[in-house]
């Protein structure tokens, strides 16, 4: 927050965090920046006052020298906004604190924000989803639940309770036309004020909602750039993904995202927060690793259908859970329901279910602002169909809804696309792949037969009714007994989105514009236009018909003109968006005889199916030859995709260059279903036995992202299998090479400690390696008890000052110092320390270590916690350093410093007594 004070403010800050070549970049950036940032809030906020540009000529100018004054006040803000990415793209060699990397929490599980919980109640059918919000450390969580009768357990998306609330308020899609008929207007209008260019129009963002636009790494950070609907909905995606969001600066940024304005956010890429997300499977730690050495997040969302004659919600053991127990509970059942022993106020909506049917049927509300549907021209007409999809916004609810339904239906409480994803899932776990990227292969690969399922079920939806209960359940009655439901129907005066948005879990607000429910019939507003057009020519050409009789009554001796030729445009019509259906790999199933491969059909069979197979092999080549050929046949064309996963796995178990070239073949096929390829790349990496191929088959983890998990777990299994002789610099330089693999190896960096990280922070020979190190420190440092301490007395032993020394201790290299909350003791002896080294490195002639240790004395940190004063942000001269730290030890302590190098009398060195008492 205190980057935003002011454009000079800001500058000066810039230049006193970076090394001083640095400082021209920094002036040439920041001016280059202020330019294109000021044309940038000048177009925003030409565009926010939209009615004031109709007025007259005189008054617009006026108030364009007015916004331009206060737009040029405005651009100071944007550029705290940029001095991270200004600073992190300079080649000048770095120097000075690094902030501590962000590792995630080490504190015990704790319940944080809102617990959603999504309940479904049909004919003695019920479904309990859940996706638990915790802060802490993964390793210590843990989750127990009661059901009436056994359930059938399975994952849920991790969007899943997102989607549910957009299911109950779809996410509008908004085109403003304001400026459009400004301009209009304004070209009609003589001496009009010129239009002012802009990139599109204005953007107005869902509340819930952020948009990631683009994700990069620059130098040695990671960057996003986002688009948000409110600060809060920020700053939680920034929680989520380990970004650091500023306290305070809710209202700023706010501020900005009214005006329209994107986000970046910036972290290092290494170290990103434990715990953040959800993955498929069962956690499994191997012992042999580091404490900590996880691989997964936090818990996934779950989803249990089980039988039960009453609806039951069996929440009671939350009540023991440390936090605020406020929850949200999504109830579809027959009838409209309220929670006994809760308020009834706590009741907020409640849905019939064709409302519901049609939020996630039709296409999205479409709310015009500024005109109709007549005034959208065509090129926005014809990207309506793409954004007003309302698949990507609520199709997880929609699919969450017919599959219950269907349930009841069929009799069964395991759907067939059910079993087969949790096999899926199984076939994941074998090769080590969860996370995000793989969940998305496996819904892609699944997509057919949800869509039957939806197909079959959703119809039922209609006679459902959707209550939603939101509030802080008091913990004696969570404690005291199950929730159970009683038949309710809220007052219609409190039943809307105006008293409570589903997706701002509040009141919602008033909105500008007309709303359009439904499709919108491009083909009848067209004709509406022309009919329009063409009464407005009838009634020009009427007028004009009267005034030419009135001229043969009283010319009657002239010849009358011909008459006008009226024109009638009549618009086209938008054309269809064509889709692009997904290829149906069904081909005729492979039959074998080979009882070993039928086997491998499901995991119940496989895996000592596969223990089978590899023996087989290990009997003679033929039989390997064989084998081979009837695998590599299962994999490209058998029906089952659980059974082509299997017999990849008994692929990779088997081995061998030439089966390392057929799986390349195959993950290397554009034809295969996405999820098949990246089983084959993943069979590869389990069938690499060196660090060095490890890190090479970590290239494909940009084209499989999934593969991030399983290759970090290799390179950590191989490099801890012996601890004692682990090389901290290469595994730091492990993560320079595959970024990817930073979050795996954290955990490992942080267990070396800060001796050995020290060492490293000191010694490294790539410079990055080094920054590492010192924010790995930090991290260290941060993680409580003893960490800080240690942290401090290792880096004060590893720059300790040594007369005899031939060489600075960082000697070879950037100088790096964890930035972390010192001692007034710890931050005086580590400055004490680097004055006797920068008046050695003046005595020797050593001006670019003098320049390092400056760059690191002068943090106003470590100044507030020893008490000096820095003699100046660009001044490195020896003398003032010891004149400065003088009002700290003193004119006896200054002189012990001299003493001790010998100089001592010496007129250069003596002038820094002056004044010292």
């Amino acid at each position: 927050a205190k980057l935003l004070l002011s454009q000079r403010h800001l500058a000066l800050q810039a230049q006193q965090e970076l090394c001083p070549p640095r400082k021209q970049f920094v002036k040439r950036g920041l001016a280059t920046i202020n330019h294109q940032q000021t044309n940038r809030i000048q177009r925003q906020h030409n565009a926010s006052e939209i009615e004031m540009m109709t007025q007259t000529k005189t008054k617009n100018a006026l108030k364009s020298s007015t916004q331009t004054s206060r737009l040029a006040a405005s651009s100071a803000l944007v550029v705290g906004l940029s001095i991270a990415l200004i600073a992190s793209t300079v080649s000048a060699d770095p120097c000075g604190m690094v902030p501590p990397i962000y590792t995630g929490s080490q504190s015990q599980i704790t319940r944080v924000g809102l617990q959603k919980t999504y309940v479904f109640h049909k004919n003695g059918v019920e479904t309990f989803v859940i996706r638990p919000g915790f802060s802490g450390n993964v390793d210590t969580f843990g989750m127990l639940i009661p059901f009436p009768n056994p359930p059938e357990l399975r994952k849920v998306a991790d969007n899943t309770f997102e989607q549910i609330a957009n299911a109950v308020d779809p996410p509008e899609v908004v085109v403003d036309l304001r400026l459009r008929r400004m301009r209009q207007r304004g070209a009609a209008m003589e001496g009009a004020m010129p239009s002012v260019a802009m990139d599109s129009a204005m953007k107005f963002k869902a509340k819930n909602e952020v948009t990631v636009l683009k994700e990069e790494a620059v130098g040695m950070y990671e960057v996003a750039v986002l688009e948000a609907g409110s600060a809060e909905v920020l700053k939680k995606w920034m929680d989520k993904n380990g970004y650091q969001y500023p306290e305070g600066m809710d209202k700023v940024t706010n501020d900005y995202v009214d005006l329209g304005w994107c986000f970046v956010a910036v972290k290092t890429k290494v170290g990103q927060k434990d715990g953040v997300d959800p993955q498929p499977g069962q956690r499994k730690v191997k012992p042999e690793l580091p404490k900590g050495s996880v691989f997964d997040g936090n818990v996934q969302g779950m989803g249990f259908r089980f039988k039960s004659d009453h609806l039951v919600v069996p929440m009671r053991l939350s009540a023991f859970n440390e936090g605020e127990l406020r929850n949200v509970v999504y109830l579809l059942t027959d009838s409209p329901k309220k929670i006994r022993s809760i308020p009834e106020e706590y009741v907020v909506r409640q849905l019939k279910g064709q409302k519901l049917f049609d939020n996630v049927s039709n296409p999205l509300p479409l709310r015009i602002i500024g005109g109709t549907e007549k005034d959208i021209p065509q090129h926005q007409r014809a990207t309506l169909p793409q954004r007003r999809d309302p698949a990507p916004k609520n199709g997880v609810a929609k699919d969450l809804f017919a599959s219950d339904l269907l349930a009841v239906s069929t009799g069964n409480l395991s759907l067939k696309h059910e079993e087969e994803e949790k096999e899926l899932l199984r076939i994941g776990e074998h090769f080590g792949l969860r996370g995000e990227a793989m969940d998305k292969e496996n819904s892609l690969a699944l997509v057919d037969a949800r869509k039957k399922t939806t197909a079959e079920g959703l119809d039922m939806l209609k006679g459902m009714t959707l209550t939603l209960v939101d509030g802080d359940f008091p913990r004696e009655v969570i404690a005291k007994d199950n929730l159970t439901f009683a038949d309710y129907a809220m007052p219609r005066s409190r039943n809307n989105n105006l008293n409570y948005d589903a997706n701002a879990f509040g009141p919602g607000k008033k909105k500008d514009g007309v709303l359009k429910l439904g499709a919108i019939d491009w083909a009848d507003v067209d004709q509406q236009i022309a009919n329009r057009q063409r009464n407005v020519n009838f009634g020009l050409y009427g007028l004009i018909g009267v005034g030419m009789l009135g001229m043969l009554g009283t010319l009657v001796y002239r010849r009358p003109s011909a008459g006008a030729k009226v024109a009638i445009v009549v618009a086209v019509a938008v054309g269809m968006l064509a889709g692009s259906a997904m290829a149906n790999d069904k081909v005729a199933a492979v039959v074998s005889d080979n009882d070993m491969i039928a086997k491998l059909e499901n995991s119940k069979t496989a895996h000592s199916a596969i223990e089978s197979i590899v023996s087989f092999t290990k009997e003679s080549e033929s039989n390997r030859e064989k084998m081979i050929k009837d695998l590599l046949a299962v994999t490209t064309k058998d029906e089952s995709l659980a059974k082509r996963g299997w017999a990849i796995a008994a692929l990779g178990a088997v081995g061998g260059q030439d089966v390392d070239e057929y799986l390349l073949n195959l993950h290397a096929d554009q034809n295969q279903k996405r999820v098949v390829r990246t089983w084959a790349a993943a069979a590869r990496v389990s069938n690499t036995r060196t660090v060095n191929g490890l890190i090479e088959k970590a290239n494909l983890i940009k084209e499989f992202p999934a593969l991030g998990r399983p290759i970090g777990m290799r390179i950590v299994e191989k490099m801890t299998s012996d601890s004692e002789s682990a090389d901290p610099e290469k595994v730091m330089g492990v993560t320079q090479k595959v970024p990817q693999l930073q979050a795996a190896l954290a955990p490992m960096i942080i267990a070396f400690g800060p001796e050995k990280l020290g060492k490293v922070m000191l010694s490294a020979q790539d410079q990055n390696v080094r920054r590492i190190a010192a924010g790995y420190m930090g991290a260290v440092a941060q993680q409580g008890g003893e960490g800080a301490a240690e942290v401090a007395n290792a880096v004060k032993a590893q720059l300790k000052f040594d007369n005899t020394a031939k060489d600075v201790p960082w000697s070879n290299g950037p100088l790096f110092v964890p930035g972390i909350q010192w001692s007034k003791e710890n931050a005086t002896g580590l400055v004490g320390n680097l004055i006797r080294w920068n008046l050695w490195c003046d005595i020797n002639g050593k001006k670019q270590q003098q320049q390092q240790i400056h760059n690191n004395i002068r943090s106003l940190g470590l100044a507030r916690a020893a008490g000096y004063t820095s003699p100046g942000w660009n001044n490195v001269d020896c003398v003032s350093w010891l004149q400065s730290w003088g009002s700290v030890v003193g004119k006896a302590g200054i002189e012990e410093i001299l003493q001790e190098q010998n100089v001592l009398g010496n007129q250069k060195y003596d002038s820094a007594l002056d004044g010292l008492k």
